[in-house]
């Protein structure tokens, strides 16, 4: 019994680390919408297929959080991106050109930063913009 219940808990522990350090908390989006961040969201397309949704959420779920850091941008972002929940919505400010072949996302519920390579902001884009 013992050699059954170790492993099984091993198992369970090492799952719950993993979960818990690759995982940012973007789950349950029921539709997205991009946009120019000059322009509003009233004349763009929402993005409503799941498949799109599901890799946008990917991306997002596996880039770099950033906690307790706050930057000061001398440049607005490029673009923004409307997440909508079952019962809430979000927007996240793609700012291009951060780093070197790096986008920096903020968001306005999170205090956290995310960072994304630039083809994964290609992907983004060209999935939403469609």
């Amino acid at each position: 019994m013992k050699r059954i219940c170790l492993p099984v808990l091993f198992v369970i522990v090492f799952g719950w680390i993993s979960y818990s350090v690759l995982y940012n908390g973007f789950s349950g989006v029921k539709s997205m919408t991009i946009q120019e961040y000059d322009r509003t969201f009233d004349d763009a397309e929402k993005v409503t297929d799941h498949e799109v949704i599901s890799t946008v959420t990917g991306i997002l779920n596996r880039s770099n959080k950033i906690s307790n850091l706050h930057y000061k941008l001398a440049v607005e972002p490029t673009y923004k991106i409307k997440l909508e929940y079952k019962e809430t919505e979000e927007i996240l400010y793609l700012h291009e050109g951060f780093d070197i072949n790096k986008t920096l996302i903020s968001s306005d519920s999170s205090e956290h930063y995310f960072k994304v390579n630039q083809k994964q902001t290609d992907t983004i884009i060209q999935l939403l913009s469609k």
